[in-house]
């Protein structure tokens, strides 16, 4: 029973990446504006990380400290991509 509970929470994950995925491309053909783009695609992405990092790789009871690198990498890369995307 456990076996089917594991499954069905991957299959959640991985239908939640691919709506997030379906929602990626389309902001990133119908956005009004850069900045509004990079943003919406972003926190998209850290939204992604946070499915793979808790769902797949089943960090959820991991120690705060293993928690907070492997969320904070994506944030961190978000702000960089980001800054350097939308500064001239």
């Amino acid at each position: 029973m456990t076996n089917l509970k594991h499954e069905v929470a991957l299959f959640s994950c991985w239908a939640a990446l691919m709506l997030a995925t379906m929602a990626t491309v389309y902001w990133g053909t119908h956005a009004t504006t850069l900045a509004l783009q990079v943003t919406v695609i972003l926190l998209i992405a850290i939204f992604k990380s946070g499915i793979i990092i808790d769902g797949f790789m089943e960090l959820w009871s991991a120690g705060s400290k293993w928690r907070l690198i492997m969320y904070g990498w994506p944030v961190l890369m978000a702000l960089v991509v980001g800054t350097t995307l939308l500064t001239k």
